[in-house]
Parts: structure tokens; sequence; C-alpha cells
């Protein structure tokens, strides 16, 4: 019997112990679920592509003729841009006409540009724009993607008769002759034709100034230094090369025949050969020298 017991308590005793380590090795219970979060909106979907931004100009009036007479003496430019994508900056350039196209004025700013601009003429130094001459201008616009679209095109400036201290002055740098000639033989068919337009459009002013005599100027332009023995050979001429003053007093009577021809009457006209003793742009300012070779009107009473 005692040892019936025996073996029944060890049966027992052996029971717990397992149940206490079944016990301990049961896992914990699960953390409590944390709160559900607030759903939050699907962000936008870029598109696949965005386009590059759309740009329309419009420059009025053609030609421009800023001369103070009350007509056509301020320039509009129109922009229209269209762009997917905001726009960053802009800008407006216009150049010098002839090369190195230089920049004559310029405006820029940040984000879209204003409808429309305004100009006057003057350029950033101050100076006015020269007659009958074409100056290049380039709108740009630029979104925040970096995407650039560009407009290019020009500004005909036209004949302008300028008051300079009581004396009016039409300055045209534009009328182009042969090489070392007062005439306009073997220029291109498109030089003359802008020839043709610029004296035409001459003619048609000098006519409205029925009470003024037209002094004819033609200019040169010296290419070495002033003072110098090349100078006035340069100027004077030689038995092989036609010098500045002869060359340019035979342009200024081409453009007097011309301009007859086209119906200003020849009792008003006179001309004069100036060479290149009255420069508007100095020796060291070769970039300019392009307006120091031109064709002067001036009217008298």
């Amino acid at each position: 019997m005692m040892k019936k017991l025996a073996i029944t308590g060890t049966a027992v005793l052996v029971l717990f112990t397992l149940s206490v380590l079944a016990a301990c090795q049961t896992p914990p219970p699960p953390p409590p679920e944390p709160p559900a979060e607030e759903p939050q909106p699907e962000p936008e979907p870029m598109p696949a592509t965005i386009s590059p931004p759309e740009l329309r100009v419009n420059i009025w009036p053609r030609p421009f003729s800023p001369d103070g007479d009350g007509t056509d003496d301020e320039l509009n430019i129109d922009i229209v841009v269209r762009s997917e994508a905001e726009i960053a900056s802009w800008s407006v350039l216009i150049t010098e006409p002839v090369e190195p196209f230089l920049p004559f004025h310029s405006r820029e700013g940040t984000g879209t540009p204003p409808a429309k601009i305004v100009w006057d003429g003057i350029g950033d130094s101050g100076d006015l724009v020269q007659s009958a001459m074409d100056y290049p201008v380039i709108v740009s616009v630029t979104n925040v993607l970096g995407d650039t679209a560009t407009y290019e095109g020009d500004i005909r400036v036209d004949v302008l008769v300028r008051n300079e201290g009581g004396v009016l002055r039409v300055i045209v740098p534009s009328i182009i002759f042969a090489s070392n000639t007062g005439d306009f033989s073997r220029l291109d068919a498109d030089v003359m034709e802008n020839n043709d337009r610029v004296l035409r459009r001459i003619a048609e002013i000098l006519n409205r100034f029925e009470g003024y005599s037209i002094r004819i100027e033609g200019h040169a332009n010296p290419t070495t230094r002033p003072g110098s023995a090349a100078r006035r050979t340069e100027e004077n001429g030689s038995r092989t090369v036609l010098g500045l003053l002869p060359l340019s007093e035979a342009r200024a009577k081409t453009v007097l025949e011309y301009l007859a021809n086209l119906g200003v009457d020849r009792q008003r006209l006179s001309s004069v050969g100036m060479g290149g003793q009255r420069v508007l742009v100095t020796f060291e300012n070769q970039d300019y020298w392009w307006q120091n070779r031109r064709v002067e009107f001036i009217l008298e009473r």
C-alpha cells in the first residue's frame, strides 16, 4: 500500500511540474492594435509628359516711328503664353541692327510676362533707334521645369525726322552702296530692294515739308587713326584709292538723283560730301562704326 501511494505521489508531482513548465512556455497575449490611421488623399498623378510652353508675340505699329510727332511714337509688344507648368522667368532682348548684334535694350522678370510691353525706342544707353533700320528682337519664357519657348522677329523703324536744336534732320545709315563706289552698281537684288524701299519712304516724307530745301550729306567711316598721315590719305584719296571725301560726295549725288526720279523737286535738293570729318562714333568704338556710314538730310527754310 505504501509503495502504491509513493508511485501515485510521484505521478502527481510529475504532472504538477509538467503543468508549471507548460504554463511558463505559453506566449504572452498580443499587444493591443494601434488606432486606425485616417486615410490620406492619393497624390495627384503627374502627367506622363508636359509640353514646352507656347509663345505668341505681336509687335506693332510697323513701322515704328518714335520721333515725337504723336503718331506711332510707342512700340507695343503683345505677349501670349500657354504653359502646363508654371512660368518661372521671361526676357525681352532688342539688339543693334548690325553685327555683332550687341544688346540695345532689354527687360526681364520672374513669373508670367506682362501681356503688353510698351517701349519708347530709347536704348539702355540713352540712344534713340536709328532711322529705317530693322532691330532684331528675341522674346523668351522658361517654365519651372526648364523648358523654354522663344520668339525671334524684328522691329522695323520708320524714317525719323528729328528736331535737333531747331534743325530738322533725317539720319539714315541703312542706304547701302557698292564697295568703294558712289553708286548702287553690283548690289544684290535684295539689298537694292531695301534701298528702294527706304528712299521711297524718304521721298514721301520730304514731300510733306514743301517749304523746306533739303541738303543731302554723305558721311563715311574712317578706319585709320585721327591725325595720322594714313588718315589724311584715306580722307583725300590717292591715284589708286578713292578717298572718303570724294566717295561720300558721289554717294550724296546718287541719292539726290534717285530722290529726284521719285518725284522730289530737284530745285529743293543739294548735295555735299563730308567724308569722315564728322563722325558720330569714335575710332576706338569699332563695333558701332556702322553709324558713321550714313546719309543725312538737313531740312532748311
